[in-house]
């Protein structure tokens, strides 16, 4: 990823002083951008000993850090009738390492500790997609503001492996959805000849449920162990550069944050003896940024 970054820096220069034929619009009237780079996530998530939250406050809780991926990614954006526009955009990311942490506990406030678990992630994915439409504000040579709502649909597909070979039929995940409506902003503004500085920021209101298998575990169902159901909210704050090599083309390199959580929750585990203990889930929480570059095309 860091020559892909350098590459285009070096493009960026070598093009300084090239003439860009520029449309009367800062954005086109369709565009698609196609682009790779890399992903890094911490997630974690922990449960109480009861439905109430207690018994202890923590019972158990399991943190992924560092889940580390290459990540491709396709947008479209499109004027397709006056001021109005449509919006979709598609991206996945393959899992390459990660560690995991497995905690339990006694005593409230993560006291009196009964197990501790170190472990790591070195396969899975996470993919996302999202449509929408919205109305644009702004389109001139300087500036382009656009606001849009529609939904949105994210997938994480985590894994706990021992690479050490202590455990080696070790292979249980863990498989979680957020999804819902969303309100994103989009923006462009020219900074000088073909350069300009595109962003986007998105609220995501989300419905979260998740499903677990711990294959080591015979107490417990396979392949469905435990379910989570909460409800939270994601927020996407996006950067790039953009430079115009032709009237149709544009190299980009950019930044990305994102910050998702959700609210107390329930936790069902299925034993194999049929019985569900319900428990409450404390919450959820995973945050991480991109690095990514790629080009646009537009018309």
């Amino acid at each position: 990823m860091t020559k892909f970054i350098k590459f285009c820096l070096f493009i960026l220069i070598i093009l300084y002083n090239v003439p860009v034929a520029r449309a009367q619009n800062i954005e086109k009237k369709l565009q698609l951008s196609l682009s790779t780079g890399s992903q890094n996530e911490d997630f974690h998530w922990s449960i109480a000993g009861n439905s109430n939250g207690q018994s202890p406050n923590v019972l158990s809780e399991l943190k992924w850090k560092n889940v580390n991926g290459q990540e491709y990614k396709a947008a479209m954006q499109w004027n397709v009738w006056r001021r109005f526009s449509l919006f979709a955009d598609y991206s996945r990311v393959s899992v390459t390492s990660g560690s995991v942490n497995d905690m339990d506990y006694q005593g409230d406030n993560r006291t009196a500790p009964t197990y501790t678990g170190n472990f790591s992630d070195n396969k899975g994915n996470t993919s996302s997609w999202s449509a929408g439409a919205g109305y644009i504000i702004f389109n001139n040579k300087l500036f382009s503001l656009v606001p849009y709502v529609g939904f949105g649909d994210n997938v994480q597909n985590f894994y706990l492996v021992d690479l050490t070979g202590q455990f080696p039929a070790l292979n249980s995940n863990y498989f979680a959805r957020w999804n819902g409506p969303f309100i994103k902003v989009t923006s462009s503004l020219k900074i000088w000849r073909g350069l300009k500085l595109m962003e986007d920021l998105t609220y995501n209101q989300v419905n979260y449920t998740a499903q677990g298998n711990w294959n080591l575990i015979n107490e417990f169902q396979h392949p469905v162990s435990y379910r989570h159901v909460a409800k939270g909210y994601g927020i996407n704050a996006n950067a790039r550069l953009a430079f115009s090599i032709t009237n149709h083309i544009a190299i980009n390199i950019g930044y990305g944050y994102y910050n998702w959580e959700t609210g107390n929750g329930t936790d069902q585990l299925y034993l194999t003896s049929g019985q569900v203990d319900n428990t409450r889930l404390n919450g959820v929480y995973r945050k991480g940024h991109q690095v990514i570059g790629g080009v646009i095309l537009s018309l």
